[in-house]
């Protein structure tokens, strides 16, 4: 207690008593309070409360142009409910029920009158000293919440980075720049926000989207690196990457990596039930749905061992014939719109994804 600066405390004291009132305050400013505001019109008490901001409120019980109770239901309209800003109610007559309401209505300590001056310094003090400590509690408390929030952001930064590295890492024996995973992740961020996604699962797809293809990392030389068409072995043991994804990401409580495995095992369906594991429709998880349209977009409009380049216009008219057979159809109508509305830009080449502040 013998650390409380008085000379910085602000007091408001309320009364429509002027000598008590002036007594209040002489009694306060010898004990070395010098920010005291008064009033003897509680109808101000909002207005001053506003005005001054103080520490702490002392109202009479007894007025006749606004009781203590109605000045504590005013100002408990305005006062933050995470600042503690005690008020002590003074009157002379502290029966049971006035006691009992006036701490329903929010008063922290009561002072008889006629008020004795050891009394008010002492309940005063130890009601500044309670609003220090809350303060001193809630400064605590805001501090180890921005560490939280400093730490959890590290986490994520991290685990974007190794997310990052684990999808250049599946495409680079032959993509070594990662340029379709992170084309892959682009193009399923726009065709989520054009569905209408919430922020945050936009965000999910934007990380977890670039490793549909992390499953590669379990195939041969022979599959990944053959120049030339695929035949039904070849096709065969490509479709295994969707399984070898998701048993790579599998097995893990983190939301972005149950999406990673979700993404990896689903994009290779087909709206139809002809895909690699036979899921259909609305069956499919909707992240596997919309990645599903940006790979194979991107694998069409760009050189590949296994089959010719499609032109942009090509590869637009192959989206419209599969909507509703390989693709989900709402999806593919967005889809269209997002290449007539960004064209060629879909085809250029992006980095890795950065972590949204």
């Amino acid at each position: 207690m013998s650390d409380l600066d008085v000379s910085a405390v602000k007091l408001l004291l309320i009364d429509d008593e002027l000598p008590s009132l002036k007594l209040m305050e002489a009694i306060l400013k010898q004990a070395g309070y010098s920010k005291i505001t008064t009033t003897s019109d509680p109808r101000q008490a909002v207005q001053l409360y506003q005005e001054v901001k103080p520490d702490l409120i002392a109202t009479d019980m007894r007025m006749p142009q606004m009781d203590g109770f109605e000045v504590m239901r005013q100002l408990a309209a305005v006062i933050p409910a995470e600042d503690y800003v005690p008020i002590l109610v003074i009157t002379g007559e502290l029966d049971a029920p006035t006691k009992h309401r006036a701490l329903a209505e929010g008063a922290k300590d009561f002072l008889n009158k006629p008020v004795d001056a050891t009394e008010v310094v002492l309940r005063i003090k130890n009601q500044l000293v309670t609003r220090q400590l809350h303060r001193q509690l809630r400064m605590h408390n805001e501090h180890l919440e921005a560490q939280v929030r400093l730490r959890t952001k590290i986490v994520e930064q991290t685990q974007l980075d190794l997310l990052n590295r684990l999808a250049l890492a599946s495409e680079y024996r032959y993509d070594p720049t990662g340029s379709h995973a992170w084309r892959v992740g682009r193009m399923a961020v726009l065709l989520a926000e054009m569905k209408g996604l919430p922020a945050d699962q936009v965000e999910m797809i934007k990380k977890t989207a670039p490793l549909h293809d992390v499953g590669k990392v379990g195939l041969s030389d022979a599959v990944i690196l053959k120049n030339g068409p695929y035949d039904a072995a070849d096709w065969a043991a490509m479709k295994q990457h969707t399984k070898i994804g998701s048993k790579l990401l599998s097995d893990s409580r983190a939301p972005l990596l149950m999406m990673a495995r979700e993404i990896a095992l689903t994009h290779h369906e087909r709206w139809d039930g002809t895909g690699y594991h036979g899921i259909k429709d609305v069956q499919i998880p909707l992240a596997g749905r919309i990645v599903a349209l940006a790979d194979t977009f991107d694998i069409m409009t760009h050189p590949s061992s296994y089959k010719a380049t499609s032109t942009l216009s090509q590869a637009r008219a192959e989206i419209e014939t599969q909507a509703g057979k390989q693709f989900d159809p709402e999806l593919s109508a967005l889809f269209l719109q997002l290449i007539d509305r960004e064209g060629d830009k879909l085809l250029a080449s992006t980095g890795p994804l950065q972590l949204v502040a």
